[in-house]
């Protein structure tokens, strides 16, 4: 997107168009865009005719649209674009169905075309054409369009239609949602006969041919990729143009500059440029092949209006002066073609999943391409941070108040957290899972969603997917909602946590760790942050020898918060995490890599002669033998001992019996027992551990029994004896138990008939389960009472 300065023909495409894609994730239901256009239609294909004259009247524009569309509902009598009324009053637009005219107006920004007769049938594939012309409105605020800059012979035209000003210079769904699936653009410029001189027009996608006709040339080009409305541009200047090649996958894709002419240090400039393409071939190989390697990439010059760079696809626009050479900006605009054009949000309220990779990719650029030089992705990504901290009243998430107007969207706070805060949270994820993890989620969701829309709810999935975990709560807290939604009550993506850290070295080359307390910074309207804690380990407290990065993950949730990180995410164990080293650290350091949005400043690292106990691992599996449970512990203090608990229903537990301690190792124990008469259809189990005058209890693990099928107990109430009848047609031998109300086994009787009688005249009065048992499984069970 646009980075501030604050630092092929159409009968065969008949044949071939397919719809239009849309995004994945939480529907929009009905969300057609801003202004709602063109609801009823899909748009397919533009056929773009523009006449250009950047000697002519200020910001004069002419031109031809051809909309090739497919119904989405029957009977469409007319359909609706966006376009500036103001500019191109109803008088100044003409407009055709099948060579018969169309009624038209246009008022309050949106033109509507009224259609001669009803096309009765959806997914109808049909067109209609609009001609217009007009003078676009001058540039104002964060709101650019259409515009003219330059003096004498060195005028020239450019367009920023970012985030609602494409309707300033053409007639377009400007729907996110829908986007184009392919267009041609043929623009006629002024031709100087005498010298042979013409003006070139910078646009999307590959440029097919340029015909001169009398004082005209006409420049034709193509885009066969899917393209949002606000990403196609037009420029129109005498350039220099240079033109070079890389190699992409095997795919020679031409690399494109445009510099104006009077631009002094050319050569500086494109050697700037070319530097970007060793980034480029590094992107390809972490996210996925360069989205659009069959046409171009590039860069022209020309943005005047308060923007540094605008990635519009294929061929991004950069300001003329010191943005020609930025690196960085350089950098950013490479990157929105993967994050914002190929993978476009959906809504301008996930505005944050194109500017925060583009923000985080100007440290990943220098970090991957060292030759890059002249700075640190260090001091890149903590230069960011610090800027998102600083911000204490915004999300990354725009919520729709924010949406409106261009103004809105771009001016502080969010026309700053999108980038900054945006860039942390990708750097958050990044810690999270570490380079493989990392990489490999987000190269599936651009090769998932390629040419779609996404939500922040899309990118999650994407990540939940490689993770195996819901990570729905660092989104929810860091980020701030997904689509037109907030986050739940209780987060909401404001604000950055403040650790204190609780460590010590149990024993020689051994790290523990927790954590000790979370507050939230002023302003904050999250109740705890769920997410990545970055420690650095060293041996010294400067000037060390050894040290080593650890990343894990808090939960936020008591007796059994942490995760182990940065490798994968681990299932959550308890509240201290234990770490083998290849040395004994002597110093901990809290994010001093700026990797999160931890305030490292204000945060605590201290060191404890102990710890308290703290569960690593409580599972539960079926044997043969019965449900066994285990549990892992971390102890520096004595364990008296542990008992398994047992419940029918999740809430009321009974004691199964007391663990037994089966192998200890450097202050971990470990613990096993098997109950043999779980119950059904579920058994839910804890363990509790009693030490030092103090008891915890685990996390709650659920197991479902096989069921047995038509169980009947009768009489119930029974009196002297119940008759117990169940489907054993195959003839296999079950036990029979009967469990008191406390859970102690009183009677047991073996069948391999399907039918059983049980005296209950020797039992007192009460509740008791009976159950039916096949090698140690309880596979169905049931209450009686007897009464006497």
């Amino acid at each position: 997107m646009k980075r501030k300065l604050y630092l092929f023909t159409a009968i065969l495409f008949f044949y071939t168009a397919a719809l239009a894609q849309h995004f994945q994730g939480p529907s929009t239901a009905n969300s057609t865009g801003h202004s709602g256009t063109g609801a009823n239609v899909n748009v397919v294909y533009h056929r773009i005719n523009w006449t250009i004259n950047p000697n002519g009247t200020a910001r004069a524009i002419s031109g031809t649209i051809v909309t090739y569309f497919k119904t989405l509902t029957a009977n469409v009598s007319s359909i609706t674009f966006d376009l500036n009324s103001t500019s191109y009053p109803t008088a100044n637009v003409t407009a055709s169905y099948h060579g018969s005219a169309c009624a038209r107006s246009c008022a309050s920004n949106i033109l509507t075309v009224t259609l001669p007769s009803t096309i009765p049938l959806a997914n109808t594939l049909d067109s209609v054409s609009v001609t217009y012309s007009g003078t676009a409105p001058v540039a104002a605020g964060q709101a650019t369009g259409y515009q003219n800059a330059g003096t004498g012979t060195n005028k020239w035209i450019y367009t920023l239609a970012e985030s609602y000003e494409d309707k300033d210079f053409w007639p377009c769904k400007a729907d996110m949602q829908d986007k184009i699936d392919s267009m041609e653009i043929n623009v006629t410029v002024p031709w100087n006969v005498a010298t042979a001189d013409t003006f070139w027009v910078a646009t999307n996608g590959k440029l097919i041919d340029s015909t001169i006709t009398g004082l005209n040339r006409t420049f034709k080009f193509k885009t066969n990729y899917p393209i949002a409305s606000y990403l196609v541009c037009v420029g129109v200047g005498k350039y220099n143009r240079y033109y070079r090649s890389v190699d992409i996958n095997g795919t020679i894709t031409p690399i494109v500059y445009y510099i104006l002419r009077n631009t002094a240090s050319q050569a500086t400039i494109t050697a700037a440029m070319d530097k970007i393409t060793n980034v480029l071939v590094a992107f390809s190989q972490k996210f996925g092949d360069y989205p659009f390697k069959l046409e171009k990439h590039g860069f022209y010059e020309g943005l005047a209006a308060g923007a540094g760079g605008m990635e519009h696809q294929t061929f991004s626009a950069i300001a003329s002066g010191a943005e020609l050479t930025n690196l960085q900006t350089l950098a950013h605009e490479l990157m929105h073609q993967w994050f914002g054009d190929n993978v476009t949000f959906a809504t301008w309220n996930d505005l944050w999943l194109a500017e925060g990779f583009a923000q985080y990719s100007q440290a990943l650029a220098y970090e991957l391409v060292p030759s890059l030089g002249g700075t640190t992705p260090y001091s890149i990504r903590s230069g960011f941070k610090n800027t998102a901290m600083g911000i204490t009243n915004a999300s990354a998430w725009i919520p729709n108040s924010n949406t409106g107007n261009s103004d809105l969207v771009w001016n502080a706070p969010y026309g700053t957290t999108v980038y900054k805060r945006g860039g942390m949270v990708v750097s958050m994820l990044r810690a999270i899972c570490g380079d493989a993890k990392f990489f490999q989620a987000l190269t599936n969701y651009q090769t998932g969603l390629a040419g779609k829309s996404a939500t922040t709810d899309s990118l999650k999935n994407y990540f939940n997917a490689v993770l195996g975990r819901d990570i729905s709560g660092f989104f929810n807290d860091y980020v701030g909602g997904s689509g037109t939604v907030a986050a739940p009550a209780g987060s909401g993506g404001v604000g950055n946590p403040v650790y204190n850290i609780y460590w010590n070295t149990p024993s020689a080359n051994r790290l523990a760790l927790q954590v000790a307390s979370q507050t939230q910074s002023a302003g904050s309207n999250v109740t705890y942050f769920n997410g990545p804690v970055v420690i650095h380990a060293t041996n010294a407290l400067t000037g060390w020898t050894k040290d080593t990065t650890i990343v894990f993950y808090d939960w936020g949730v008591a007796g059994g918060g942490l995760s182990y990180a940065g490798n994968g995410l681990s299932a959550p164990s308890g509240n201290t995490l234990l770490y083998n080293l290849s040395f004994t650290p002597t110093q901990i350091f809290i994010d001093d890599s700026a990797r999160t949005m931890i305030d490292a400043a204000a945060s605590t690292a201290t060191k404890l002669g102990t710890l308290a106990v703290e569960i690593k691992d409580f599972t539960a599996k079926k044997t043969a033998a019965g449900n066994q449970a285990m549990l892992s512990l971390f102890s520096t203090e004595p364990v008296a001992k542990v008992e398994l608990e047992k419940s029918a229903n999740g809430t009321d537990f009974i004691t199964a019996g007391e663990m037994s301690l089966t192998s200890t190792g450097n202050q971990t124990l470990n613990y096993n027992f098997t109950d043999i008469t779980p119950f059904a259809p579920n058994s839910f189990y804890r363990a509790k551990i009693y030490y030092t005058g103090k008891e915890a209890f685990t996390n709650i693990v659920k197991l479902q029994s096989a069921q047995v099928k038509a169980l009947t107990v009768s009489p119930n109430p029974a009196d002297k004896e119940v008759k117990v009848v169940f489907d054993n047609a195959a003839g296999e031998e079950y036990t029979i138990k009967i469990l008191s109300a406390d859970g102690k086994l009183v009677k047991e009787t073996i069948t391999n008939t399907g039918l059983a009688h049980i005296n209950t005249g020797d039992l007192a009065a009460g509740v008791y389960m009976l159950q039916v048992v096949q090698q140690g499984k309880v596979s169905q069970s049931s209450k009686f009472l007897v009464r006497h």
